[in-house]
C-alpha cells in the first residue's frame, strides 16, 4: 500500500493540535495558534477561516499571535515553496522553531526573527504529538526515509518505539537533540557526549550518528 505523506502529516498535526487544546484548554500557547492559523489559511481546515481562527485566540495574545502569523506567511510566500504541499508550510513552521528555540547554526537570520517560540511550548507540541502512538509511528516512518538533517531530528523526537518512554522529552533533551543533528559543522567535545548520552536513550540511534563527523 502507497502512503500518501502529506496526508501522514496532516493527520499528525491536526491530531496533535486537537490532544494539545484538550489538555491545556484555553491555555495553548502562541505556536498552537499560529499553527491553527496556517491550516486555516492554507485551506486545510476547509469550515474555517484566518477570522474564525484569530476571533478564538484569547484577546490579550491575538495582536502578537496575528503578528507572528502574518510574518510566518510572508516567509513561505516565495518561489522556493510554490511547489510543496500546503501541509508542508505547517510543518516548516515546526522545524524552524524547533531550529531557533535550540540555536542551531543553521537557523538563518530571518527566522530567528521570525520563528521565536519557547523550548516549553514545542515539548508541549511533541508530548501531545508523541500520545496518538499510532500516529507518531507514522509520522516517524515519514520523516525516517527522508535524509535532511531537519527531518531526521523531527524522526527521533517522533520515535515512540525506542523504549526510553516519555520522561526522555522534556525540552532541555529535545533542545540538545536538535542542535546535535541539525547543526551543520563537526561535532564540538560537549555534542559528542550528547551523542553518547542521548544514544543510551535510544533516542539517536545508529542510522542518525552517522550524520555529522566527529572532527
Amino acid at each position: 500500500m502507497t502512503i500518501d505523506a502529506s496526508e501522514v502529516l496532516l493527520r499528525g498535526i491536526r491530531s496533535a493540535l486537537d490532544g494539545w487544546a484538550t489538555r491545556a484548554g484555553n491555555t495553548v500557547d502562541a505556536l498552537y495558534w499560529v499553527l491553527r492559523l496556517q491550516l486555516a489559511e492554507t485551506g486545510l481546515e476547509p469550515t474555517s477561516s484566518v477570522g474564525d481562527v484569530a476571533s478564538r485566540v484569547p484577546a490579550e495574545q491575538r495582536e502578537s499571535v496575528v503578528r507572528t502569523f502574518k510574518a510566518a506567511s510572508t516567509y513561505f510566500d516565495d518561489i522556493r515553496y510554490v511547489s510543496l504541499e500546503p501541509v508542508t508550510q505547517v510543518w516548516g513552521t515546526v522545524v524552524n522553531a524547533l531550529r531557533v528555540a535550540a540555536g542551531s547554526n543553521r537557523a538563518t537570520p530571518v527566522q530567528r526573527q521570525v520563528f521565536v517560540f519557547s523550548p516549553d511550548s514545542l515539548a508541549r507540541l511533541f508530548v501531545a504529538l508523541r500520545s496518538d502512538k499510532r500516529i507518531a509511528d507514522e509520522l516517524y516512518h515519514v520523516y525516517k526515509a527522508m535524509p535532511a538533517p531537519e527531518c531526521q531530528a523531527l524522526a527521533a523526537l517522533l520515535n515512540v518505539d525506542n523504549g526510553a518512554g516519555e520522561a526522555v522529552l522534556d525540552a532541555e533533551t529535545m533542545m540538545r537533540l536538535i542542535r546535535l543533528l541539525d547543526h551543520e559543522g563537526p561535532m564540538s567535545e560537549e555534542e559528542q557526549s550528547d551523542l553518547a548520552s542521548l544514544s543510551r536513550t535510544q533516542l539517536v540511534s545508529a542510522a542518525f550518528s552517522g550524520l555529522r563527523s566527529r572532527g
